[in-house]
């Protein structure tokens, strides 16, 4: 067993790069005690667009390099952390994404202005200007005195149709995530605008419909696991010991599949669309495996008849 107590900084840093996901909570850990002089080491593995692209077990780094430079917390860590947003979304790296508006909501004002520069960046895509929203929305769990503020910016961002249609619904999302009930009114008029959107577009799935929106509003009840959720609890053993078993069960699967005897000509069917609501955060209903909101979402739109 690794005493990571004893081994000196390169040693440590090293460790990301080879022990995949199994690096324990003792080494990360440890990170944090060595934290002020770890910022710039982890800085530059997060920041090198060369580690965002390796394979298996260097892959890991940056992950590790975000959750710990996110843990340490400091405003040292801050733009860093802004250059993941953009290369985890750049290479797909979605284990880092729903840990950034709770990154940055601990790391509370001092992330304010950067994350506002991104929002405002319209050469970033919507899903990174989306995640330093969500950022921004997180910072007001730990300073609510700035929520008026941060939600009215929110609220023009997701009112303002010459932003992109798929930025103003995550937009919109965050305001219900938060119950913001002063925007309702406005959030109700933004539900038909975007069906009626979608549907000029052919695009027959819509994200944010009225039935969500009465029912959250009625309820009353925040959805803001997403903005406060421990991160660092990947690497709890029982996290561990849980994706251990999946990788083992999805390689089970995978052999089982090449062993299969496939007929020479597949049978092509015809794909059926729903036009119920999907979720962001749900399943992509064309078998990707990927979030919704990453795969088919602003995308996926049906082929005219010829």
């Amino acid at each position: 067993m690794v005493d990571y107590l004893t081994l000196d900084d390169d040693k440590l840093l090293h460790r990301l790069f080879t022990e995949e996901d199994c690096l324990p909570r003792e080494a990360a850990d440890e990170f944090l005690k060595r934290s002020e002089r770890m910022i710039k080491p982890l800085s530059d593995i997060v920041q090198e667009e060369m580690n965002w692209t390796k394979d298996r077990p260097e892959f890991w780094a940056p992950i590790h390099a975000v959750f710990i430079l996110g843990a340490i917390g400091v405003q040292a860590a801050i733009p860093p952390l802004i250059m993941a947003i953009k290369w985890s979304d750049k290479y797909n790296v979605d284990w880092v994404f729903e840990a950034f508006p709770a990154i940055f909501g601990k790391i509370g004002m001092p992330a304010r202005e950067g994350l506002r520069q991104l929002v405002q960046d319209k050469e970033q895509n919507w899903y990174v200007r989306t995640i330093a929203l969500q950022g921004m929305a997180a910072i007001t769990l730990k300073n609510p005195e700035i929520a008026g503020d941060i939600f009215s910016s929110i609220h023009s961002l997701a009112m303002n149709k010459e932003e992109d249609m798929d930025f103003r619904v995550q937009a919109a999302n965050i305001l219900l995530d938060f119950v913001c009930i002063e925007y309702k009114e406005s959030l109700l008029a933004f539900c038909q605008e975007e069906k009626k959107f979608r549907e000029e577009e052919t695009f027959f799935f819509v994200s944010f419909d009225e039935g969500d929106l009465e029912k959250t509003f009625s309820q009353g009840k925040k959805r803001i696991n997403l903005y406060k959720r421990d991160w660092l609890s990947f690497y709890d053993k029982e996290h561990i010991r849980d994706r251990q078993k999946r990788w083992e069960r999805e390689r089970n699967e995978s052999s089982a599949r090449e062993g299969d005897q496939w007929e020479e000509e597949e049978i092509v069917k015809p794909v059926v669309r729903s036009t119920s609501k999907i979720g962001r955060n749900e399943p992509c209903s064309c078998g990707s495996g990927k979030k919704y909101k990453k795969c088919c979402m602003g995308k996926d739109k049906t082929t005219p008849d010829m």
